[in-house]
Order: structure tokens, then sequence, then C-alpha cells
């Protein structure tokens, strides 16, 4: 047991410390726009459907650094943020700055080789050469049944969904299924999630990013404003990596949904059916704090009602 304690002791660590969920903390900023920072992407009315938009930024280092990854990150978090909103991709614009054509080459052949994988098309853009790197990327996509974050309930399951089939890249906390997993599954693979909102199966996901899963979660409790319990020792996870490292990894396909639980297993059957690992991992509870199990072992990484992340989940207004 003291093992345990002491184990669960450093992930709960590793989950608070993590650069990536501090700076999530940032995101409060965007009370300046009139706007909360909320779900992975906007949900607006268009007709009998919902467009669903999205943006994301790359990091300045990574921009800089590898610009070929900078231009496949682009697309795949845009996808993402389509998917776990429960749409379906329509295309892509990107605005490139780069300080140099060779810079803007890597950065454009990185967007087309992921645009291709997924078979999202790049309608469109922006591109500046002379300046320090910058590289960023919009997406539309329109879902018939939107997920939102803020819909978890206590009660609700917590199940996880993340593709085990890849590797890291270098020694950055991303680990990538885009050279090891079959292009006609990259396609194909969003679509379960679409086919369980319209089912009724999940009503609520959030797309495991910078925070890692542990933090991604605690985002979307902010939310929900309630809490739950994430048992690490039943996330997916590949058997060579160890868990302190995967707590805080960004995957590119990841994703924590909330289900009633007599829907469990047919989430867990629609993912296997796409040949992803998916395990009921927790439950939402009520209060407001995140806490990380171990067998028996229980401890409290955050809680929100004491410590808001961004203050997104707060009531008023």
């Amino acid at each position: 047991m003291a093992a345990h304690i002491d184990s669960l002791e450093h992930l709960v660590s590793v989950v608070r410390e993590a650069p990536g969920l501090r700076s999530k903390r940032d995101l409060a900023l965007l009370s300046r726009l009139g706007v909360r920072a909320g779900d992975d992407a906007a949900v607006i009315p268009f007709g009998d459907t919902f467009l669903i938009m999205c943006a994301e930024a790359i990091a300045p280092d990574l921009a800089r650094e590898n610009p070929h990854a900078a231009g496949v990150a682009a697309v795949a978090t845009n996808l993402a943020d389509v998917r776990a909103m429960g749409g379906r991709p329509i295309a892509l614009v990107d605005t490139v700055v780069s300080p140099d054509r060779g810079h803007a080459e890597a950065v454009l052949d990185g967007i087309a080789r992921a645009s291709e994988l997924f078979g999202v098309p790049v309608v469109g853009g922006h591109l500046t050469v002379g300046g320090p790197a910058a590289v960023s990327a919009a997406c539309t996509g329109t879902a018939r049944v939107p997920l939102h974050a803020a819909a978890a309930r206590p009660g609700d399951a917590l199940l996880v969904a993340i593709c085990t089939d890849g590797a890291y890249v270098g020694d950055a906390p991303f680990f990538s299924s885009l050279r090891t997993r079959d292009p006609e599954l990259l396609r194909t693979d969003g679509e379960v999630l679409a086919l369980l909102a319209e089912r009724g199966l999940i009503h609520a996901c959030r797309d495991i990013s910078m925070p890692g899963v542990a933090g991604s979660t605690l985002q979307m409790l902010e939310l929900a404003e309630c809490g739950a319990q994430l048992a690490v020792d039943r996330l997916p996870r590949p058997a060579d990596v160890a868990l302190d490292r995967w707590l805080v990894t960004f995957p590119s396909f990841g994703f924590i949904m909330a289900a009633p639980p007599e829907m469990v297993s047919g989430v867990i059957s629609a993912f296997a059916d796409q040949a992803i690992p998916c395990t009921h991992c927790g439950e939402f509870t009520s209060g407001r704090s995140l806490v990380l199990s171990e067998g028996a072992v229980r401890r409290e990484v955050w809680d929100l009602a004491r410590q808001p992340l961004t203050g997104a989940g707060i009531s008023s207004g």
C-alpha cells in the first residue's frame, strides 16, 4: 500500500506541475473579448445543423525548430477539436509566417501531408516570408448533435479513448500515430465520436491536449462544474510508456467522454470496431475536485472550488 501511495503522490505532483496545464491559466485573458474559455470549438446554429469552428496556434518553439511537425500539428489539432464537438471536419485554412523560403516550404509540406492523411482539404490561407516563425490554422465542420464538455454530470461514466499505436516525437510530450497507423483508419477514426453523439451514447467530450489526460479532464470539470475520479491504472496506455510520462502526454488521437453508465459497453465496443482502445476510467462526481486513483488509493489533484484553473466554469455571466 505504501508503494501505491508514494506512486500516486508522485503522479499528482507531475500533473499539477505540468507546463501544459499551468499554461491553461492564461485562458482567463479571453474574458477581454467578452467570451469565456470553454469548449474545444465554437458551435453555431446553421439551418437544420450546426457549424463547428475552431482555430489553433502552434507553440512558437515547435514552429521555429521543427517546421514540418508544426504544419502537421496545425492540421491534427484542429481536426481533433472538431471531432471532440461531435463534428465532421469540412475544410481548413492556414496562416504561416516564416523567416525564409525553406522554413515556409517545410511548414506547408507538413500541412499538405496531414491534410492528405486525414482526407480534409486545405482551401486557403495566408503566407508571409520574412518574419519570426508563426504557424496557425482554422477549421470548419458540421455536427448534427454537438457535444459540449459542460454537459458532463455527476453519476456519468468517465471513458477515455486513446490511439496507442504510435510513437513519441523526439523528447517532446507528443505521441503521434500518423506514421504508424493505416491512413484509411486515420480518416475514419474521428467518425466514431460523431456517431456516438448521434446515437445518444455519449453527451460530453473533450480532446486530450497539452495538459495530458488528467489536465484535460480538469478543464472539462471546470466547464461542467462537477468533479471526477480518474483511475490511472485503467487508462489505455502503450506497454512501454511509463505512467507519469503518459499522464502529461498529448496524443494525436485521445478523448475524454461522459456517458450514462448503461451506455459504457456500447461506447467501448464502437471504439474497438475501429481498433482504438477505450476504457471506463472512473466517474464524474459531485463537488469540484479531480481525484486520481490507483487501486484503492485516492489522492486529490485539484479542487476547483478553492482554486479555479481559468474561471471558465464560474456560473455567473
